[in-house]
C-alpha cells in the first residue's frame, strides 16, 4: 500500500487517489478495503466540507462499488460499522450511490440493517429535504423512491421491509 496516497487533498486529487484505489481494488480487494478505512480516517476533518466530502465519498464508493468487490459488497458494509456510519451518515455520497448500496442492501431482507442504514442517511448534513430530484443535492425521500423503483423481484421486499422504506417517505 502506497502511503503517499493517502495524504493527498481533495477534491484536487480525487483522480489520482480513485485511481489507485481501483489498482488496488484489481490486484487485491483487503489490501484496498485496509487502504480505504485509512484514507477515511486521514480525511476525517474534510467531512463537513461538501466539495472535499464529496472527492472523498466518490473514491470510496469506487472501492464499494467496483466490480471486483461486487460479490462482498454487502459483507464489507455489514462488517466494518464505521465504514457504514461514513458512508451513509457523513460523506456527501453521491445519490445514486446511494440508491444502489441500499438496492443491494435491502435485497439481504435484513430488516435490522435497513433500519440502521436509513436512519444513517436521514441525519446525514448533506441531505437536503427541498432538492429537487434533477438536482445536484439528495433528499432521503429521494432516494428511498429511486430504491423502491427497483423491480420487486430484485428487491423481493418482504411486507415488513416496505413498510419500513415506506416509513420513512412521510
Amino acid at each position: 500500500m502506497d502511503k503517499d496516497f493517502l495524504t493527498l487533498s481533495m477534491p484536487e486529487n480525487e483522480k489520482a487517489v480513485g485511481d489507485y484505489i481501483d489498482a488496488l481494488t484489481s490486484s487485491s480487494p483487503e489490501e484496498a478495503l485496509a487502504f480505504v478505512k485509512e484514507f477515511l480516517s486521514c480525511h476525517r476533518d474534510d467531512f463537513g466540507v461538501r466539495g472535499k466530502s464529496a472527492g472523498t465519498a466518490r473514491c470510496v464508493t469506487r472501492f464499494l462499488l467496483h466490480k471486483k468487490s461486487k460479490d462482498f459488497l454487502i459483507p464489507v458494509i455489514l462488517d466494518n460499522p464505521d465504514l457504514k456510519k461514513t458512508v451513509f451518515g457523513e460523506l456527501n455520497t453521491y445519490k445514486y450511490s446511494l440508491v444502489f448500496i441500499l438496492k443491494r442492501l435491502v435485497k439481504t431482507g435484513n430488516t435490522a440493517v435497513i433500519k440502521e442504514v436509513l436512519d444513517l442517511i436521514s441525519a446525514n448534513p448533506f441531505r437536503d429535504d427541498s432538492a429537487k430530484d434533477y438536482s445536484d443535492r439528495w433528499s432521503l425521500s429521494f432516494i428511498i423512491r429511486e430504491t423502491l423503483s427497483a423491480p420487486d423481484d430484485y428487491l423481493n421486499l418482504s411486507e415488513e421491509n416496505r413498510k419500513l422504506l415506506e416509513g420513512y417517505l412521510k
